[in-house]
């Protein structure tokens, strides 16, 4: 009987044994299929690196980038519209401030209509109709020249008299009615992506088929209320002040005509601000620049051809008649007697 139960407690020992070893393994297995996969180890060449570029600097919004500015990074990931050259960026302009190792993205940059406005130039719009507009003729990309009828006014007692001439030559149409110019979309070179180009060009229409079943349910266009102009900074007060005092007519004239007027045949109409005194050299030469002439301004009379030519020196004499203006004298109070003296 002692016998019988030593095996029996002999078994039982070898099966716990043998329980605790199936244990421990179906333990050790469950907590590797927990853990998580380590990821699998690169060395540096095998890492995918992408060419960016960045700013080296701080990029001041409206400035232009200078190659100085921008530099190449190297980095495992590139954002969505980032350039791979720095050759794409050099004298695109920044909207916002950009601070030093940002990577450079389209929306950080000048895009569209805008860039279609040249260095010098100012983007107005002056109201059209059939009638002023050579009978809705004209298209984005055209050139135009603005004729002025203007009404003569009877503010001097004289009769009124009308006036037509030509007021500016030779002006690009930027936009018409609802059409802008073919601006297309700029893309970081790199990219697999198509160019995406808008879709504003109403002569499109006859390429692509104008009788398509697309196009027969859009509702009718609607007649054109307005032109972009791109205009010499200088010339905008002309514009502006015909738009408001008379009536614009755009004469469409061809590309290859490159004949404009020359005003410095003609006396130069008087400007609303007199330029300052004193001014010599480099400061007087400056009251000439565009942007200096359109701040000195133009009134209705120097726009009909009324007042008189500005000479040289007809600023600094004004301005000189102006500060220098005599003071009245004041009578004395009471009786003032004067004796003569006889002579000798």
């Amino acid at each position: 009987m002692l016998k019988f139960t030593r095996i029996a407690a002999i078994v039982l020992l070898a099966l716990a044994v043998l329980l605790a070893l199936i244990a421990l393994v179906v333990g050790r297995r469950a907590a590797e299929a927990r853990a998580p996969a380590s990821p699998p180890i690169h060395s540096a060449a095998e890492v995918p690196q992408e060419r960016v570029v960045e700013a080296s600097g701080r990029l001041i919004a409206g400035s232009p980038i200078e190659l100085s500015q921008v530099r190449i990074s190297v980095r495992p990931h590139s954002p969505a519209g980032a350039y791979r050259d720095t050759a794409n960026v050099v004298g695109l302009v920044p909207t916002q401030d950009i601070a030093e190792g940002t990577v450079l993205q389209q929306e950080f940059l000048a895009q569209g209509f805008s860039l279609q406005v040249r260095p010098g130039e100012r983007a107005l719009a002056v109201p059209v109709d059939e009638l002023v507009a050579a009978g809705n003729r004209i298209l984005p990309g055209d050139f135009v020249d603005v004729f002025l009828n203007l009404k003569g006014s009877q503010a001097y007692g004289e009769p009124e008299q009308a006036q037509t001439r030509l007021l500016l030559s030779r002006l690009r149409v930027l936009s018409y009615g609802a059409h802008d110019l073919h601006v297309p979309r700029t893309q970081p070179t790199g990219t697999d992506e198509p160019l995406q180009e808008a879709d504003s060009d109403p002569r499109a229409a006859d390429i692509r088929g104008s009788a398509s079943a697309d196009n027969s349910s859009r509702p009718p266009e609607q007649p054109a209320r307005s032109a972009v102009l791109a205009v010499p900074v200088a010339e905008a007060n002309r514009l502006l002040l015909g738009a408001q005092q008379g009536k614009l007519f755009l004469a469409l004239r061809n590309p290859a005509d490159t004949a404009v007027a020359d005003p410095s045949l003609f006396p130069v109409p008087r400007t609303v601000l007199a330029a300052a005194r004193g001014l010599q050299d480099e400061r007087a030469a400056a009251v000439s620049n565009p942007e200096n002439d359109a701040f000195a301004g133009l009134d209705f009379d120097a726009l009909a051809g009324r007042s008189g030519p500005r000479p040289a020196a007809a600023a600094a004499a004004s301005a000189v008649a102006t500060t220098r203006r005599p003071v009245p004298r004041q009578a004395p109070a009471g009786i003032e007697i004067i004796r003569g003296s006889s002579t000798p």
